[in-house]
């Protein structure tokens, strides 16, 4: 199982967001996001703090999506 830390998490949530709302964001923070889910294929993901990052990411993305009516 891989578990990202808390720092590893922002960027994947703030990479994740910015695609969504088709904000501009760094090749460098996506190739380095990438490298953290490469290796095994059993392999799971555990975020720390998982249940507020998809509340806070659904959120911004409802959010996003009125601003754009």
């Amino acid at each position: 199982m891989l578990v990202l830390n808390d720092a590893q998490a922002l960027l994947v949530e703030s990479l994740l967001t910015k695609m969504l709302i088709r904000d501009p964001y760094s090749v460098a923070e996506l190739e380095e996001a990438l490298t953290w889910f490469q290796g095994e294929d059993d392999r799971r993901v555990s975020c720390p703090f998982e249940q507020v990052w998809s509340r806070n990411l659904a959120q911004e993305i409802v959010r996003e999506l009125r601003n754009q009516s």
